[in-house]
Order: structure tokens, then sequence, then C-alpha cells
């Protein structure tokens, strides 16, 4: 009877837990099932295997794991599936892997859930090549109209920004696959905007963002305020960079300040570096302590490789312009350990470097750095840029050389404008001129001939410097061809006329003097015709010649008057003391302090005091009372009546003491 009691107590309570994970959905009543038929069955293996599953619905997984380990060591279920979901959750993502790889090696057949967690494991570990793979297979299978088809697309949108992120940006401005976008899901379209961030389509980017950001805004079922909230953050965070990379800083920095606290970790860590990035260390303080929370063990924990490299190398940076040059150094060498293939990390170390007058050193640590990447042209320039800073453009020359060098094959490269405008000009500050002209005319040639450059035709200043190059080389007939290509392609061009009318005048002066009345007419309204006549240029207007006739007068030279210089922190709008000249204790406003406050002057000492002795209160008068007279009348030549001190008697003083503090006070 006892057993029979028993079993209906255990399927009443499945029965309960089944109804309320269909139609409440209320995990913590679910975990109070499952314990209360553990509780009557401590064996009962489908009962465990709920709570696991509860656990993990309520994102325990540290106690899913623990139980997983003591309950399910020796038992026929199998929870693999579980393990590995709490490892990837608990950012466990070796031991995660290690099991997946097991378990794909047990069954033959491809589980799509467990192909899909694979994918985001990779995704977690930053291998975003191989997730976006799975995630495509993954969507083939996938039927269009279930959830689970969504997901991957979001996750697969995600994996692909992940990829340009992390790749070299001209492979990322490269890519060109199509895009699947969404009217309805907000994960589409702000996976969507990163897509377009990583490919520097800035202004896409913004429209999917702010899209994302209304379509969060509006969605409220199935999702908690909070859960809005925290989405929206992110949200906001990626609109912030877009409107930092269109140099709409002020509303970057409006959108960051908000979300320096937020809860979310990450989004405060981007949202803190971003800021950092915007002020350019002008408030080092301040920079500093939005770096320490961009830092942050929660931060680093979430972070993805590409973005923790980027905050640890502004972490360098501040510590650069904060001039604490060995601790730049040996943070940014670690950083280059651990992504060698990150240039501006080189140039920060070389910085460092020349920031401590040592200009040589860091000319020679860029060229190692070369060596081992022969094909950066960022470190190549920057070579360059300390040899001229350092007068030296036969160095800076060798070093772009060597750089086209070992890109000859890349004519695509080799003959970029920019850089044979550089070489030209490298040849010319060294003094060789042919070898200037026939790089341009190499050059030049390339750019019409060759069908690759088409689409990238030599710019305008190039062929004008070309062209200038030829006429001060005196290859009229060349420079003619150049500037007639160049006013063809624009009528207007003052500055393209002028060198073709000059090119002309030495080989076909009628046809300069042709195009010279095509020149626009100088505007003369605002000149005095009658004081440039009497100026003659180069000579002092003192020799032109005065009509005798004429009044000169003479003007006096104005006096130019100094400005009065006043003292540092005075305000000449107020009167100043006029007793200021004399000692304080001789000034009307001065008040003795303590208990000499009642003393009448100052003086050296033994000076004798009208009115007074010793005392200063009349009461020991050693003088006797006619002193003050006696002692006038002696020293006066002429005689003199007796008379008393006319001087202001000095008061005695009061009779009242002063109530003391002491111990005999009565």
């Amino acid at each position: 009877m006892a057993s029979s009691t028993k079993e209906q107590q255990t399927s009443q309570l499945f029965a309960e837990l089944k109804k309320t994970i269909d139609d409440y959905d209320d995990d913590g009543r679910s975990l109070e099932i499952c314990d209360k038929l553990i509780k009557l069955n401590p064996q009962d293996q489908l009962a465990l295997q709920c709570k696991v599953v509860t656990l993990i619905r309520l994102e325990r997984y540290k106690d899913a794991l623990t139980m997983i380990a003591r309950q399910f060591r020796n038992s026929d279920i199998d929870l693999s599936y579980e393990k590995i979901y709490c490892y990837y959750r608990t950012n466990q993502l070796a031991p995660a892997m290690e099991l997946l790889q097991e378990l794909k090696s047990k069954n033959s057949s491809q589980d799509p859930s467990l192909l899909y967690l694979e994918a985001q494991l990779l995704y977690s570990q930053g291998q975003f090549e191989r997730a976006v793979q799975v995630y495509e297979s993954l969507l083939k299978s996938a039927d269009k109209n279930s959830n689970i088809y969504d997901e991957i697309q979001v996750n697969l949108l995600a994996a692909k920004a992940g990829l340009l992120f992390s790749t070299d940006s001209t492979e990322s401005a490269n890519d060109k696959s199509e895009l699947k976008e969404s009217a309805d899901l907000y994960e589409v379209a702000y996976n969507a905007a990163s897509v377009y961030l990583a490919r520097g389509n800035v202004k896409k980017a913004q429209e999917q963002l702010e899209l994302a950001h209304k379509q969060c805004s509006d969605r409220s079922q199935g999702m908690s305020r909070a859960e809005q909230e925290e989405e929206l953050a992110v949200i906001s965070t990626q609109l912030g960079y877009t409107y930092q990379l269109q140099g709409r800083s002020k509303d970057a920095m409006n959108i960051y300040k908000q979300l320096l606290n937020s809860s979310d970790a990450t989004v405060a860590a981007v949202a803190s570096n971003n800021a950092v990035a915007i002020d350019q260390a002008k408030n080092v303080e301040q920079a500093a302590k939005h770096l320490k929370t961009a830092t942050s063990k929660d931060a680093e924990a979430k972070l993805k490789n590409y973005q923790k490299r980027v905050i640890h190398m502004n972490e360098s940076l501040l510590q650069l312009f904060t001039q604490k040059y060995s601790a730049c150094r040996d943070q940014a060498q670690k950083l280059i350990d651990k992504y060698p293939d990150n240039d501006s990390l080189y140039l920060i170390v070389a910085g460092a470097t020349f920031h401590q007058h040592k200009a040589a050193r860091a000319v020679e640590e860029l060229k190692k750095y070369a060596e081992k990447k022969p094909s950066s042209l960022a470190i190549r320039f920057a070579t360059m840029q300390l040899q001229l800073l350092e007068s030296q453009p036969a160095a800076a020359l060798a070093t772009l050389e060597s750089y086209l060098a070992s890109v000859k094959g890349d004519r695509s490269s080799y003959y970029k404008p920019a850089l044979i405008a550089l070489l030209v000009w490298l040849y010319e500050q060294t003094g060789q001129s042919e070898k200037a002209m026939e790089t341009l005319d190499e050059a030049s040639s390339m750019w019409k001939n060759d069908s690759s450059f088409a689409a990238t035709a030599a710019p305008t200043s190039t062929v004008k410097q070309t062209a200038a190059f030829k006429l001060k080389a005196g290859r009229y007939q060349d420079a003619v061809v150049d500037y007639e290509q160049l006013v063809k392609a624009d009528p207007s061009d003052a500055q393209a006329i002028a060198g073709l009318i000059a090119a002309y005048a030495h080989v076909d002066p009628k046809k300069a003097e042709q195009y010279g009345n095509a020149l626009p007419a100088i505007t003369l309204e605002h000149l005095d015709v009658d004081t440039l006549e009497k100026v003659v240029p180069g000579v002092k207007r003192s020799y032109v010649k005065k009509d005798p006739n004429g009044v000169h007068v003479k003007k006096p030279k104005a006096k130019k008057k100094r400005a009065t210089l006043y003292p540092k922190n005075m305000d000449p709008t107020v009167q100043p003391d006029p007793e200021r000249w004399i000692p304080k204790y001789e000034r009307s406003t001065f008040r003795m302090k303590g208990k000499n406050k009642k003393a009448l002057n100052k003086g050296p000492q033994g000076a004798s005091v009208e009115g007074g002795g010793i005392g200063g209160t009349g009461s020991a008068n050693i003088g006797g009372k006619n002193a003050a007279a006696a002692t006038v009348a002696e020293s006066s030549p002429e005689p003199t009546k007796e008379k008393t001190s006319t001087s202001t008697p000095v008061k005695p003083a009061s009779g009242k003491n002063k109530k003391g503090k002491g111990k005999n006070r009565k």
C-alpha cells in the first residue's frame, strides 16, 4: 500500500512538473517539484535529469556540472551535451571542445544540435572562419519557417562580422558577399550592421543599427524590461561607434557617457575605450579610469580577442602619452608576441624609443620588424618618416625602394599613385631629376595602357606633378600632352591652362596666345591705379619725385604710449591703500592681538613714553609729573614759560580684571 502511494505521488509530481513547464514556464517552481521527486526516490534518474535541465534553464551552470559529476558518473543516461553546454556557458572552452570532439567521434551521424553547439564554441574561441562554415551548412539544412533558422542566420552574421574584424582591413573592404537583412528581427539588423562596419560601409551600418534600435524598442513579447534595456545598450554602443567614425564625436560621447556605468561588462568596456579614443588623453586621469573599467576581469572574460587587442593597445598609447616609455614598450612587446600580425603595435614600440631621443635605435628596430614583415607598408612608412625627421632623404629613398622591390610582382601595389608621387619627390630631394622623370613616364604609361588600372586612373595631382617636371626639365612637347589632358578633363582649371600656355610658349607661341585669351580676367576693382603708377617696384617710396608746387605737410609722428604695467593680481579699478608703505602696527586700522593689545607704541628699548612710565598705566611715573615739559625747556634756545605737557594723558588701565580660566578662579 505504501509503495502504491509513493508511485501515485511520483506520477502526480511528474504531471505537475509537465504542466508547470508547458503552461507557466516557471523554472523556480519546476526546481521545487524536482527536489520533491528526488526526496521520494533519490535514485530516480529521470527526476535527476529533470533537475539538471532545470538548473541549466535557471543559468546555474556550475550547480548543474556538479550534479552531473556526482549523480551520473556510472549512469546509463548520457548527459554529454548538457555538460558541453555548461562548460561553454562558464567559459571553459577547452574541455568543452575536447568533450565535443569525443562525442562526434562516437556518433557517425551529424546531429544538428551538436553542430550548432560546435559553431558556438568555435565562435567563442575566435575561430570565425570555421564557425561560418558550420553555420552555413546548418542554414542549408534548416527549415526556413522554423525559429532555429532565424537563430542560425543571426549567428552566421555575427561570425562573419567577427571574421572581417579580425582579418586585414583590405580583405574586409573587398568582401562583397550578399547579406540577408530582416525587417522583423533586431538581431539580424544588428549583426548585418556589424558586417557593414567591418567592410567600411558606415552609412549602411548606421541605417541598420537605427532599424535594430527601433525594432528592439517596439518588441515587448517574450522579453522583460531589463533584457530590453540590455539589448538597447549593446545597439546604442555600436551606434555611437558609427557616429565616431563619421566625425560626430559629440553625439558619440553623449551615448558613451550614458553607458559607462552599464551593468553589462562588455558594454561598459567598449564605451570606456571609445570615450578614451575621442578624448585623445586630454584628461589623463579620466582616461586611466576608463581603461581600468575596460580591462576589468568581467570584461576580459566576455570581450573578443580583437576587442581586447584594441583596448590593450590604447592602454600602451596612454602610457606613451604619460611618458611611461619603459612600461609602454614592455606592454606593446607582450602584445606583439600575442598579436604578431598587427602593425600598429610595432609602431608603438618604435614611438616609445623615439620619444626617449633615440631616433637611430627606433629606425633600427623598425628595420628589423620590416625584415619579418617585408610587405608591411605601415612599418616602411614609419621608418621613412623618422629618417626624414632626421634629415636623411637618401635613407628614406632606400627604404621606399626596398619596399617596392618586395612588391614588384604586384603591379597594383607597386604603381599606387601616392607611392609614385612620394618616390618622385624623394628622387628630387636627392638630386636625381632624370630618374624622377623616368619613374613618372613609366607610371603614366602603366596607368594609361594597363586595363587593371582603368578604375584607378592617375589622379589629377599626379598628372600635374608629371607635367610640371617635364616643363622644368625642358621637355615642352611632353608637357603640352599632359597639360592638354588636364584641360580637357577640366576646362576651368586655371592652373592647368597656365601650365599649357607656358609649355606652348616654347613650342607654338600662337596657340599659347589663343589659350591666354581663355584665362579668367583679373579683377582690378580693388586696385588704386594712381597709387600703383607712383610706386616703382623694388625702390623706396621716397625716390619718387614730388610735385614742387604742391603743399606737403609733415605729419607729426604719433608717440606710442606704453601700456602701464600693473603688479600681478592687481585690480586697477580699486583705489590702493594709502597707508600701504608704512608698517602695519603704525596704520590706523591696526588692532593689537593677545595680551599686549593695550600697548601704546612700538619702538626701541628705553624710548620715553609720553604720559607714563614703565607700566604704561601711570602707576610708576619715574620722570615725575612735569618731566616732558622740563625736557623741552632745557633743550630750547629761547626762554619759555614753564607749562605742563599738552599731550593727551594716558588713560590708566581699567580696574576690572578679566576673569581667568585657571584653577584658582573664584
